[in-house]
């Protein structure tokens, strides 16, 4: 037994050292000299695959061979692309060196060679692979089947760190309206938080998702009940509730991040308070938490309430490390 588990482990080790890798490189980057580009893809790809094969492993899948082999080869794909078509880093402002073919060879063998190994570690080694006897469950979810506690802390963290990107692409939306004169304000474009690093984690967001998923929603069936199922008494107390909720956020984000009005600066708006809120954009957030918690929230619930779990727990499995390489390619 020994011998088998060796394979599985070993391949297990070469995938988390891929993610290791990675998650260490982003350390290493400045946002401010951090550029998009075929690298950037390689990597959040590699640690979301590499991610869901040591998953996979552990629960002893069928598919972690086939898989794992797929996903480096496509690894190594976007490397040889990063290698031959992303500029090469400057950070010290001088010209950097030209590099040769063996040099951009030398890449990609560097991005690929610990999943590789754990590959080879499988496919090479067919006593190891007896220990994948398990197929994946496609069986779709029994919905009157309550979430366990696991599968409820599984959905809020996917939840938050999902919320922290779509908040950010919605914000930039949102923008764009000022920018064509819809909504009132100063459209900033040199502001590269918002516009120029648009994988970027806004925070704020994500626990307005989880407020919303804990509180706000939930809030829902009880004014749903207390009015009796009237439908437009229920969705005006929801709103005042969710503007609440969301002008505390705005205005204690601001006053922890934004005390120089260095992100955004509400002073010349109208009924605004201390330049951190006003009302235009309390309501237009009221709005959005209002249609998310009557609606996008409960589909997602429905959703995952069907959704098969060994396919939520391997999804789970990539967004994690996904979430974890952005957050210390900005945040560290």
């Amino acid at each position: 037994m020994g011998a088998l588990f060796e394979g599985v482990l070993d391949a297990a080790l070469g995938h988390g050292q891929a993610i290791i890798e990675r998650l260490e490189s982003a350390t290493r980057h400045r946002p401010h000299d951090y550029y998009y580009g075929w690298h950037t893809l390689r990597d959040i790809y590699q640690v979301a695959t590499s991610g869901t094969t040591m998953w996979l492993l552990h629960k002893h899948k069928r598919l972690a061979l086939p898989f794992s082999i797929a996903s480096t080869a496509v690894t190594a794909g976007l490397s040889a692309i990063s290698a031959w078509r992303d500029p090469l880093p400057n950070d010290d402002g001088e010209q950097p060196k030209e590099q040769t073919i063996g040099d951009k060879v030398a890449d990609v063998v560097s991005y690929t060679i610990p999943s590789l190994v754990g590959t080879l570690s499988l496919a090479l080694n067919p006593d190891s692979r007896q220990l994948l006897d398990q197929p994946m469950d496609l069986a779709p979810r029994d919905p009157s089947i309550p979430f366990t506690v696991g599968e409820h802390i599984r959905n809020g963290v996917s939840l938050y760190a999902t919320y922290t990107i779509v908040g950010h692409w919605l914000e930039m939306a949102f923008c764009q309206l000022i920018r064509l004169g819809v909504m009132g304000g100063d459209y900033d474009r040199s502001n590269a938080m918002l516009w120029d690093w648009w994988l970027h984690p806004f925070p704020a967001e994500g626990i307005a998702g989880v407020l919303i998923a804990g509180v706000l929603s939930p809030l829902r069936e009880v004014l749903l009940k207390t009015f009796g199922g009237r439908l437009l008494p229920a969705v005006a107390v929801s709103f005042l509730a969710n503007q609440i909720v969301c002008t505390s956020i705005d205005y204690l984000t601001g006053m922890v991040a934004n005390r120089n009005y260095e992100l955004w600066d509400y002073r010349n708006m109208p009924f605004n308070f201390q330049g951190q809120i006003c009302l235009q954009n309390s309501l237009v957030y009221s709005i959005a938490a209002t249609l998310v918690a009557w609606i996008a929230y409960p589909a997602r619930q429905r959703w995952l309430s069907r959704l098969p779990s060994d396919v939520a727990n391997a999804g789970f499995s990539a967004i994690l490390p996904t979430y974890a390489y952005l957050c210390l390619l900005y945040f560290l």
